[in-house]
């Protein structure tokens, strides 16, 4: 019970601060998750294997920025590349010369 009310307020904490977003909560919580797990992988690597630590940080570091914000740039790109409203319409005029 007590962990019910603490997880819907999580969420409704969540909710309220993305105003702007375009990323859904279960999708921001994944993204955070992941992110997260992804981040200390690469930094405990470092060392051993920098360049794909490097990888590993900054994919891991862009997942968390994406949960944390709510906001996909890749999404949003996507998004507006595929609106329908956006279609561009060609009208084609025909010019009959008489010979």
């Amino acid at each position: 019970m007590l962990l019910n009310y603490a997880l819907e307020k999580i969420k409704k904490k969540v909710d309220e601060d993305c105003i702007d977003g375009n990323v859904g909560t279960s999708e921001r919580i994944l993204s955070v998750v992941a992110g997260g797990l992804i981040l200390g992988i690469g930094i405990k690597q470092l060392i051993k294997r920098p360049m794909t630590a490097l990888t590993g940080v900054t994919l891991g570091g862009a997942l968390v920025y994406r949960g944390i914000t709510g906001h996909c740039s890749i999404k949003a790109g996507l998004d507006k590349m595929t609106k329908k409203e956006d279609e561009v319409t060609v009208i084609e005029h025909r010019y009959f010369v008489k010979q």
